[in-house]
């Protein structure tokens, strides 16, 4: 039977999640889990993330014995797990099933910090000055419809087509969180940016978040990118860093 794998992991650990030839990567500790039950099939996943990028519901698939219990190899397959790792649920799928081809739209999560750095988080948020909310829902209001995005591209995942159509695109603060160490301040303590669409180009979003945090930091600034995004090219060409970004859901059709 072929089976889905919803699980969450701490990208900071791996060097992507992507097989690779030096074995760190997520796919490669999943399948040596999967390894120690019996199961050697490679896992195919929905969304690739690189490096330092975490994942809070990526989905993945393999073929297994029918004679399996799903709640009995959730339960192996977790013993054998890398602790940044976390198997969340077990399901059947239809043989068709593909976990990218499959997909209609995917959703991450870039999470921005306020507050002083610190050593403890500092693997899970950017940390970044107060930004202003209002320029940077313009900018990001930019993203949004059906776009040639290859000037927030980085070049190497071999994509036929650079068009993608972005659903959603906003940012919202949060005033107080579980991050909070100073409880007294009345600044927002979060930043959180929200992208959904039907498919993302390599380190796009991070591109995207780069230059509309650029763009925020003024008037002006927010006038050159509406202009240069307009004719095609980037306000900056320097990804924001992988730490703060999160793969947040994928979505399939029902």
């Amino acid at each position: 039977m072929k089976i889905a794998l919803k699980y969450s992991y701490d990208g900071s650990k791996f060097s992507g999640s992507q097989t690779q030839p030096n074995m760190l990567a997520v796919e490669d500790a999943i399948n040596e889990a999967l390894n120690h039950v019996g199961i050697y099939e490679p896992i195919l996943s929905g969304s690739r993330t690189d490096k330092g990028v975490h994942a809070l519901n990526q989905i993945s698939t393999v073929h297994c014995g029918d004679f399996w219990n799903l709640n009995r190899l959730k339960d192996q397959i977790s013993r054998h797990l890398s602790p940044y790792i976390n198997l969340k649920d077990i399901w059947i799928v239809d043989k068709d099933f593909h976990p990218r081809f499959s997909a209609t739209a995917r959703e991450y999560r870039y999470i921005i910090y306020h507050g002083d750095k610190s050593p403890f988080l500092s693997d899970f948020v950017y940390f970044y000055r107060n930004l202003d909310l209002k320029r940077l829902n313009l900018a990001l209001a930019c993203f949004i419809g059906k776009q040639d995005f290859k000037p927030y591209y980085k070049v190497g995942s071999g994509e036929k087509s650079t068009i993608r159509e972005i659903y959603k695109a906003y940012a919202y603060q949060i005033q107080k969180s579980a991050f909070s160490i100073n409880r007294y301040s009345d600044k927002p303590n979060l930043t959180i940016i929200k992208f959904r669409a039907n498919g993302f180009l390599r380190a796009q979003v991070r591109l995207m978040v780069a230059n509309a945090i650029k763009a925020a930091t003024s008037d002006e600034k927010l006038e050159e990118f509406i202009g240069l995004h307009k004719a095609q090219k980037p306000l900056t060409k320097m990804p924001a860093p992988p730490n703060g970004l999160y793969l947040k859901k994928v979505f399939f059709k029902t």
